[in-house]
């Protein structure tokens, strides 16, 4: 009976030591605004593939074998014996204070190219803005403020401002406090993810895409975060700041596993960028 239980207990320790070994985790770390989504990617490839594991979290990136960045890569941002695939992208929009007194004229309104840049690069030359505003923005350099900047030909270090610490969750708090408060913030933040409406105390200004000076019936329709998402699939306008969003890895010895998570995130795992508020890269 004790040679049998012994022979048991061998066996189980050897099952158990052979699922550890099957086990494969993989770290990822970069730009937090998409962690909502990739966390929904995880949970889901992973209970399709119990023998891989996630962990998304902040952490240094020389310690992740996936690294977020979500503005256009540099020629320094891709090293030597690293790889990169494209699996989602994102927009961003100018939001401001909903209790501000002025608030329906500028929605009216909505900002066209040259409002954008003298609201937020007034540094650059431009005639300041007729209206009022404190613009909030990243005190340290991160990728979406990166890829804002980008889109009017400027660089973070161009936004004039109050910088505020954090991430863009603190970036629209600090909006939500100030009735003259100004920013700018990706959709998955912009509106609540369940009402699909704008999130409370603040309200988004409009782009006005074809520079008439007013918001025509074609260009409202920022009142539903799947109003956005459809017309950006639709018309891929150039006039909407849109960014793609990156994933980096290099050759560490997961790279089956890494090929096979990522191949599933942009093929099967774009069914949830919608409900997180991003655009898929099929469109």
């Amino acid at each position: 009976m004790k040679k049998l239980l012994l022979f048991s207990g061998i066996c189980l320790s050897l099952l158990t030591n052979s699922e550890a070994q099957q086990t494969t985790t993989i770290r990822i770390t970069g730009t937090r605004l998409v962690y909502p989504l990739f966390q929904r990617w995880t949970d889901e490839y992973s209970r399709l593939h119990p023998g891989v594991k996630f962990i998304v979290a902040r952490m240094p990136a020389d310690s992740a074998d996936l690294l977020i960045v979500s503005h256009k890569l540099g020629a320094s941002d891709l090293k030597q014996g690293w790889r990169e695939e494209v699996v989602t992208r994102y927009v961003q929009l100018p939001v401001v204070n909903f209790h501000r007194k002025d608030v329906a004229g500028l929605q009216s309104r909505g900002f066209d190219d040259s409002a954008f840049r003298r609201v937020y690069f007034s540094a650059t030359g431009q005639s300041p803005s007729p209206y009022q505003f404190t613009v909030y923005k990243r005190q340290q350099p991160a990728c979406a403020s990166i890829s804002f900047a980008n889109h009017f030909g400027s660089e973070q270090k161009d936004i004039t401002g109050v910088g505020v610490t954090g991430d863009d969750k603190d970036l629209l708090a600090a909006v939500k406090k100030d009735t003259g408060g100004i920013s700018y913030n990706n959709l998955g933040f912009l509106y609540n993810l369940s009402t699909r409406r704008p999130v409370d105390s603040i309200a988004i200004i409009p782009i006005d895409l074809n520079g008439n000076g007013r918001i025509d019936s074609d260009e409202d329709f920022y009142s539903s975060l799947d109003q956005v998402i459809d017309f950006v699939e639709r018309t891929h306008h150039p006039k909407i700041p849109l960014e793609d969003v990156h994933v980096l890895w290099r050759n560490n010895g997961q790279d089956k596993n890494i090929a096979d998570f990522l191949q599933w995130a942009i093929t099967k795992g774009q069914t949830y960028d919608h409900a997180y508020g991003f655009i898929t890269i099929s469109n």
